[in-house]
């Protein structure tokens, strides 16, 4: 009987399918962990509405809600508790007075900034444990992640 090794497959002997698989189920046991890390006051779907609303600017509640792949309700109900924490605020919109933008407050900058610290500081933390051969292939692998993930709002 032959031993099993732990030895990951080259690139060539995996599909794309099966690459897709585990690239999927890294990224989301890393992005888990990650997430787990930061002020619990925001659950990821807050933390994302507030960052969505930093990126976009100032922005309709129907174009945030589209951006975040939610109905409007849901997204309503995302912003109500937003604008309850003082993160986000209702401006009116100076094109058409029927509507009203969605925008970040300073305190709502500041709970991201602290989020997106304590983040990183995780992962600056999980980073200095890999080797030097394993850190030297996450800085290979970043330019086709990036590509992968290419992200226009960033």
């Amino acid at each position: 009987m032959t031993g099993v090794t732990n030895q990951a497959p080259d690139a060539e002997d995996l599909t794309n399918v099966e690459l897709a698989a585990r690239l999927r189920m890294t990224l989301g046991r890393l992005n888990r962990r990650v997430r787990q890390h930061g002020p619990q006051a925001l659950s990821s779907s807050q933390a994302s509405t507030l960052a969505s609303v930093e990126a976009l600017g100032p922005v309709r509640l129907g174009d945030l809600a589209a951006h975040e792949g939610v109905t409007a309700p849901t997204q309503s109900r995302l912003v109500g508790s937003l604008e309850q924490q003082g993160l986000l605020r209702r401006m009116p919109d100076t094109e058409d007075r029927r509507a009203t933008l969605l925008a970040i407050t300073a305190q709502g900058r500041r709970q991201l900034e602290q989020l997106r610290g304590e983040r990183s500081a995780f992962l600056v933390g999980q980073i200095s444990t890999l080797t030097s051969e394993q850190r030297a292939a996450l800085v290979a692998a970043l330019d086709a992640l990036e590509a992968l993930a290419e992200c226009p709002y960033d």
